[in-house]
């Protein structure tokens, strides 16, 4: 009796960045969390933001953010999704950052049953595999 053949792994989507999103990739690749921030109301915005969620302005500037941050909540993935067989099991982790936003993430750094909602984070800046660097969080 034979084994059935295995599938090989599937390509993990990657990044790319485009003209609005390149300054957050620059900065990613320089070790720094760039956001936008609202010029007319001051609030912090996720880096895709198009307008502003508090007073719906489009007057937007990128800032640097500090990359500290609270665990919001998180989720552990066993499911083998094409081009994350090899990580699974991972967690997919939502962040409150300190200036306010909240941002989708991988927590990287512990395992993932030490994972705790509340728990104190900081940014590090991960190659995704292509040479982009992506914001991660590790237990500060």
């Amino acid at each position: 009796m034979s084994a059935a053949p295995v599938a090989p792994a599937s390509a993990k989507p990657m990044p790319t960045p485009d003209e609005t999103s390149q300054p957050f990739f620059d900065a990613a690749d320089r070790g720094v969390l760039l956001l936008q921030k609202c010029n007319d109301c001051s609030a912090w915005l996720a880096p895709d933001a198009k307008l502003c969620s508090e007073c719906l302005s489009e007057s937007l500037d990128w800032a640097e953010a500090s990359g500290k941050a609270t665990l919001f909540t998180f989720a552990v993935v066993h499911q083998r999704i094409p081009g994350w067989e090899e990580d699974t099991p991972y967690n997919v982790s939502v962040v409150q950052l300190d200036e306010g936003t909240r941002m989708t993430t991988h927590l990287i750094g512990c395992d993932n049953d030490d994972i705790r909602v509340g728990m104190p984070v900081v940014v590090d800046f991960v190659d995704c595999g292509n040479g982009t660097k992506i914001p991660k969080f590790r237990p500060a």
